[in-house]
This record gives C-alpha cells, sequence and structure tokens, in this order.
C-alpha cells in the first residue's frame, strides 16, 4: 500500500523569521503609551485617574510635548475618542476640557448604545472613519452587556484580544480604565476588577494610588511594560477644574514643596530610589542596605516596605540574597 502524502493545505502556513525584519516600536509618551497596542490604566474611583488620562488627551489635541517632555521635542497631534458614561458632556467633560486648553474639534463621543464584546468591529470602523491616534474607555464595565462576566477568563479573554486587534490595526492607542477591588491583599499588578487577561492582553500598565489620604498628591505607578524598561513613579495633584499638576519624582522632592507634603514623601523617595538601584539589573542586599545607610534619606523599614510595593522578587545566590524588579 503506498504513502498517502499530505497536500498543501494539509500544513500551516508559515514564514521565517528573515522575512519579517525588525521595527522600533513607537510611542505617544514613553514609555507609558505605546501605539498599537492595550494600555491598562487602573485605579480606586475619586482619584482622578479619568482626569489624568483627559489631560493626556488635552496635548496630543493640540500637539504638545508630553508631561516630563522637553518643549522641543516632536510630538503628535490626533484626535481622540472618548468613551465614557458616567459623566454628562455638557456639564462635566467639555468644561474639563476647556480648562485644560483642549481642542475640542478633536475630541469625539460615542452617541449611541454601545457594547465592546458586540461592536468591535464597528470601533475598528469609527477609528479609521475619524482618523483616531487615542481612544479611551472609562471605564470597561460601562461598556460591557449585563451579561457579560469580567470574571469569566474566556469571555474576558476574548475580549481583551480583539481590542489589542484593533489597537494593532488602527496603529492607535487604546487605554482601558478599570476600578480595583476592595480587596488590598495580593500584588498591586492583580487587583483590578475581572479576569486576569485584562492585564496579560494589556503591553503596559499603569495604577494610580493616593498613598496618604489627607493628600492630594496621587501617585502614578508603571507596573508592566513589554516594550521598554518600566519607568519609575511619577506624581500629579488636582489643581482646578480638570487641571493637573504633573511632577517627577525628582520634582517631588523640591526643598520648596510644603512641609505637610515632606512628611509623607519618604516612601517615594525610596521607591525611586529603590527602583534606580535596580533599573540595570539584581543587587546584593547587603549592597543595598549599605547605599540607603549612606544615603540617609529613610529607615530599612521604609525600604522594605518600597520593595513591597515595587513588587521587587527576592532570591538567594549560594549564601548571597539579592534584589531585583519583577520580570
Amino acid at each position: 500500500m503506498s504513502e498517502v502524502k499530505p497536500t498543501q493545505s494539509d500544513f500551516i502556513a508559515t514564514t521565517k523569521a528573515s522575512q519579517h525584519g525588525t521595527s522600533e516600536p513607537q510611542f505617544l509618551w514613553f514609555p507609558f503609551l505605546p501605539y498599537k497596542k492595550l494600555v491598562l490604566l487602573q485605579g480606586e474611583s475619586g482619584i482622578g485617574k479619568s482626569t489624568m488620562v483627559l489631560n493626556i488627551a488635552a496635548l496630543l489635541s493640540n500637539g504638545k510635548p508630553m508631561p516630563f517632555e522637553s518643549g522641543g521635542s516632536t510630538a503628535d497631534c490626533g484626535n481622540i475618542l472618548y468613551l465614557n458614561k458616567e459623566d454628562d458632556i455638557s456639564e462635566t467633560i467639555n468644561p474639563r476640557l476647556i480648562a485644560m486648553g483642549a481642542d475640542l474639534e478633536r475630541f469625539h463621543f460615542v452617541d449611541e448604545p454601545f457594547y465592546l464584546e458586540d461592536d468591535c468591529k464597528r470601533l475598528e470602523a469609527t477609528i479609521r472613519e475619524l482618523n483616531i491616534r487615542m481612544t479611551i474607555v472609562d471605564p470597561l464595565t460601562s461598556f460591557l452587556s449585563r451579561n457579560h462576566n469580567m470574571n469569566t477568563a474566556q469571555s474576558v479573554g476574548n475580549l481583551m484580544r480583539e481590542l489589542s486587534r484593533v489597537a494593532f490595526t488602527t496603529d492607535s492607542v487604546l487605554v482601558v480604565v478599570c476600578h480595583l477591588t476592595k480587596n488590598a491583599s495580593g500584588k498591586e499588578i492583580d487587583r483590578h476588577l475581572g479576569s486576569s487577561d485584562i492585564v496579560n492582553a494589556a503591553r503596559s500598565v499603569l495604577s494610580v494610588t493616593r498613598e496618604n489620604e489627607d493628600s492630594d498628591i496621587v501617585t502614578v505607578k508603571h507596573l508592566k511594560s513589554t516594550l521598554a524598561r518600566r519607568a519609575a513613579p511619577f506624581f500629579y495633584e488636582l489643581v482646578g477644574n480638570g487641571l493637573i499638576e504633573f511632577m517627577s519624582g525628582e520634582e517631588f522632592e523640591n526643598e520648596e514643596m510644603p512641609l505637610f507634603i515632606k512628611k509623607e514623601k519618604k516612601i517615594d523617595i525610596a521607591v525611586n530610589t529603590l527602583w534606580g538601584m535596580l533599573s540595570d539589573g539584581a543587587k546584593p542586599q547587603s549592597e543595598i542596605k549599605n547605599e540607603f545607610f549612606e544615603l540617609d534619606v529613610c529607615g530599612w523599614r521604609t525600604v522594605e516596605e518600597a520593595k513591597s510595593k515595587l513588587g521587587i522578587e527576592q532570591y538567594w545566590d549560594g549564601d548571597t540574597s539579592y534584589w531585583r524588579l519583577e520580570r
């Protein structure tokens, strides 16, 4: 009996790595907001995460540099699609955009019932038609039908992969805003509402927290980045109707800051310093301890708290304990 050879249709179509070449990732805001990717912005309610992302969108609408970028740097200018059902456009959103100096002609809102699990193809077509550079879904739960289970990995995973595809095919940034659960146990990156597939699909994850309930200062942590090294935490403060003042770690330590702000900065200084120490790779714990002792910026208990906040891994190599940033 002769052997039956498979036909060409029986094989999976493949290509070689050499056929694809290489390309550099592009960013609206390096390293936080990559183009062609899904970005997750998570945080507790009422601390201004929506206002923060709208401030970024306002800069995009005017072609102005992103926070911490020099005025001479090249800045993109483009249209924004804002999906939001929680705030009234004329009473809340537009007054804030005007205060931000945004170009209202570049902001678009969905004006009909819309659910992501049913209409991702229409979302893609809309982004293309309006030449959208940044889409904001705020929050994700508002654009899911009642039948959609946020905790089911299969349904959430399929949706997030579809949103990732939309971002990729439209060459735009797609930001999904998620609220946090009340359960503060476990890793900070896993505190969002719903399945872990939300984080898995995102190429960049930002977490917005208020470390001190008596402070107006909000911390933004870069918990995940697959296209560039994670950035150090930065900070912002709501200073008006929709206006935000962004502060880098260096600015946050400014000697002219009010005393009540300085008192709560030790943990933030420790986080930034520790991140800088480990940004180039693992270090022995003893070396880290000696460096903090010489800097004399905080106690070791604060350093260990910063270690927990950054999700730093501790491992042993022989008799030596090492710390490294979470991979």
